[in-house]
């Protein structure tokens, strides 16, 4: 009993150390991620750690089933939804501050509309 208790710590302290080793560059691509891994794999083989070789195992099964490089047009789709939400958001200050009716909040949020939506513009020019 006791012993399944450590192997399990072990085991769960291996694929924490994995999965913030592996995802700590989000940059970082699937092929490099698949190399670290790896790396550390036969460094825990050679050292005959099976605890840390399963939870490598495991990591590299993860890399492999989920992992996906990102693509020019998923990061122009993400930076086009974001402006979009952003002017709505602009948008419905701009409404609250006219019901609220203090000329001078109504112009703060106005200009801060103008900037999303010249940032919104920018994102769908590029």
């Amino acid at each position: 009993m006791k012993l399944n208790v450590v192997c399990s710590i072990a085991l769960l302290a291996g694929c924490v150390l994995i999965m913030e080793s592996s995802f700590a560059d989000s940059r970082e691509n699937c092929s490099q991620r698949r190399v670290g891994i790896s790396r550390q794999l036969e460094q825990a083989e050679a050292a005959d750690n099976v605890y840390r070789v399963a939870g490598l195992q495991q990591a590299l099964a993860n890399v492999e089933r989920y992992c996906r490089e990102p693509s020019a047009d998923d990061d122009r789709s993400r930076s086009i939804q974001k402006a979009e939400a952003e002017v709505r958001r602009r948008q419905n200050h701009l409404k609250a501050a006219r019901q609220y009716g203090d000329v001078k909040v109504i112009k703060k949020h106005e200009a801060r509309l103008a900037r999303a939506g010249a940032k919104l513009r920018s994102v769908l020019n590029e």
